[in-house]
């Protein structure tokens, strides 16, 4: 595995250089070793997991159960958090839909200046009101978040690089695969996806995160990948990471890559089966814990308290 973690800067090495060099490496040509039998058994894996499920949840092709990238993750973090009510988002998740927006408007409008009031009439465009609405909820700190969000995409329109049009850049592509004869379905949308079918060139997962780096994130986009090669038939070659605090990461999509993350989904759809099924939804504390909405009603997660930073 190759992981690449280094600032936005625009700049060798920055952010443009690290998808420039993701895309060389993968070439016109290039291809994820990964077979048509390989693909084929993770295929009967997800689907035997899904009917297993649907015999204990109850769903079926005309009710099924939905999966969400966003669901996935939580049933896995903490299942009773996961199915509990949104708190509303926080400064830094805000944060990241601006960066992501910004990244999307970059990859279709590379012609066009790249500002924060370009990136925000874009969400506006869009219907998308989560950070209009957060500004106004803030009141008198909007203006420093502004200030913070218009420094982040000036570093991100500074390193964002120019992409050939023969990988033809598509964002908030839509991803929907059916498991178990349609008792189970799992669905989301890409950020940025480059090439793939048709484009006779491999596929490039890019993932846009908010908040601040950590190892996990990069679930998401194995989990995207994943959902690409049952979709395409064809594995992508590589997931970029891109984080809101100027991280950048990029992994190769081997296989072990996509085991490990069929192994993810088969352990959530298996949590969302007993939970169907009328269990408690599980407790697990962790970072997490710091913005959950039940806390104040979860004795793990009242008890929990980060690690001591290192001395």
């Amino acid at each position: 595995m190759v992981d690449v973690q280094q600032p936005v800067r625009g700049r060798p090495g920055g952010l443009g250089q690290v998808l420039v060099d993701a895309l060389d490496a993968a070439g016109p040509d290039g291809h994820a070793a990964l077979g048509a039998d390989r693909l084929a058994g993770l295929r009967g894996l997800l689907d035997n997991a899904a009917r297993s499920a649907a015999a204990v949840g109850g769903w079926t092709d005309a009710e099924p159960l939905r999966l969400s990238k966003h669901l996935v993750t939580g049933l896995l973090r903490c299942p009773r958090r996961a199915l509990a009510d949104d708190a509303g988002a926080s400064d830094e998740i805000v944060m990241g839909l601006v960066v992501d927006a910004a990244a999307k408007l970059a990859t279709t409008s590379p012609r066009q200046p790249l500002t924060v009031d370009a990136t925000l009439g874009f969400l506006a465009a869009l219907g998308e009101t989560t950070v209009a609405d957060h500004l106004d909820a803030i009141g008198d700190r909007a203006r420093l978040f502004t200030l913070e969000a218009r420094a982040r995409v000036e570093r991100l329109a500074m390193a964002w690089p120019a992409i050939e049009p023969a990988w033809w850049p598509r964002i908030e592509e839509p991803v929907r695969v059916r498991l178990g004869g349609g008792a189970v379905t799992v669905a989301g949308r890409l950020d940025v996806l480059l090439g793939g079918p048709p484009t006779g060139r491999p596929a490039v997962v890019v993932e846009v995160k908010g908040g601040r780096w950590y190892d996990g994130m990069r679930a998401d986009g194995h989990l995207y990948a994943l959902l690409v090669a049952m979709r395409d038939g064809e594995a992508p070659v590589t997931a970029v990471t891109v984080v809101s605090d100027g991280t950048t990461q990029v992994e190769p999509i081997r296989p072990s890559v996509l085991d490990h993350a069929a192994d993810r989904l088969v352990e959530a759809i298996r949590v969302a089966a007993g939970v169907a099924a009328g269990e408690p939804p599980a407790t697990r504390p962790g970072g997490h814990c710091q913005h959950c909405p039940v806390r104040p009603d979860c004795p793990p997660g009242r008890a929990w308290r980060p690690e001591p930073a290192p001395s």
